[in-house]
């Protein structure tokens, strides 16, 4: 589906990536509401299930059944947290737009801090957890990865893995001309907004990390591959240091230092060394051109369900389909 017409417009949209999150979804519908219906403006919560197992999809209808700026979609399955966020840019039709987790992690009555950081003309509001309460065991990859992102697109945002944000239409629209990029919707919004403020907001930790380490590494690996001028130039390191370690063993096996096995692993590790890593690095570029060659989608929204008819609802012994 695209963006609604310009005539649908609001003034805002809340876009919440939904996962498993059927616990929390009814406190947190009531807090967005309570904080938003007293700000002059209107506003729409954009819900986008992403291949939730538990009953997540329900409450969702059953609140857009009684609210209509309530709007839920569904994807036809997990495709994770950054395409659902995308999913939601694109569907959204608000002059602004504010993203946040459903976990309740963020609170959502920090939302008009976020608002008036845009007031006073910042195109990016981030939130920043300055009295984050997570242990040190979940802190750190989250802030080696901060790290790595910040050398690499030359940003002083602390707090990039906060999933709560507030950005002017403009840089969220035509996100999907970024292509594979918007695979890492954070660091691409902090390259196309123009002004970025950091603001600090409260945060509750939820209970499992949303993002273990081996998933920030792979996260990690995306986002050099994605945005690295010179990719190749760590392949050659790595290919160059496992052949020059297999160059040791081999002249080490030469000078009586150990036998055939020192040798047979000096061979298999400088040639291992220096064709894997060129062809693992090769091979991902490969796959990328070919994905993006075929068109194959980012994601896919289910198609909406039927409406059901009374005697049908009836059978089923519950209210109608929602839409």
């Amino acid at each position: 589906m695209s963006r609604a017409d310009a005539g649908d417009t609001v003034d805002l949209s809340v876009v919440v990536p939904v996962y498993n999150n059927a616990a929390t979804l009814g406190e947190l519908i009531d807090r967005l509401l309570a904080t938003l219906d007293p700000l002059p403006f209107s506003f729409e919560l954009v819900f986008v299930d992403d291949g939730s197992g538990d009953a997540s999809w329900s409450v969702l209808r059953a609140r857009a059944e009684g609210d209509p700026r309530v709007r839920p979609f569904a994807l036809k399955r997990n495709y994770g947290s950054q395409s659902a966020i995308c999913a939601g840019f694109d569907l959204v039709r608000g002059k602004r737009t504010v993203c946040l987790d459903a976990d309740l992690e963020n609170f959502p009555e920090d939302i008009p801090a976020l608002l008036a950081a845009l007031d006073r003309g910042y195109e990016l509001a981030c939130g920043v957890r300055e009295m984050r309460k997570s242990p040190l065991w979940r802190r750190l990859p989250s802030a080696l990865f901060n790290a790595f992102v910040r050398r690499q697109i030359g940003t002083t945002v602390r707090d990039i893995g906060c999933g709560m944000r507030a950005m002017d239409s403009r840089v969220v629209h035509g996100l999907a001309s970024e292509g594979e990029k918007r695979r890492l919707i954070t660091p691409l919004l902090l390259k196309r907004a123009r002004s970025v403020v950091e603001v600090p907001i409260r945060h509750r930790p939820s209970g499992a990390p949303s993002h273990s380490f081996l998933t920030l590494l792979g996260i990690a690996f995306d986002f050099y591959l994605l945005t690295a001028r010179r990719p190749f130039l760590v392949a050659g390191v790595v290919a160059g240091a496992g052949f020059a370690s297999g160059l040791g063993l081999l002249v080490a096996a030469a000078l009586g230092a150990g036998g055939a096995a020192l040798a047979l692993a000096g061979l298999v590790l400088s040639v291992g060394g220096l064709l894997g890593g060129l062809l693992a690095m090769l091979g991902e570029y490969m796959q990328r051109t070919y994905q993006l060659g075929q068109g194959l989608p980012f994601y896919e929204l289910r198609p909406p369900e039927p409406e059901a008819s009374a005697e049908e609802a009836g059978l089923r012994g519950g209210p109608g389909v929602a839409r």
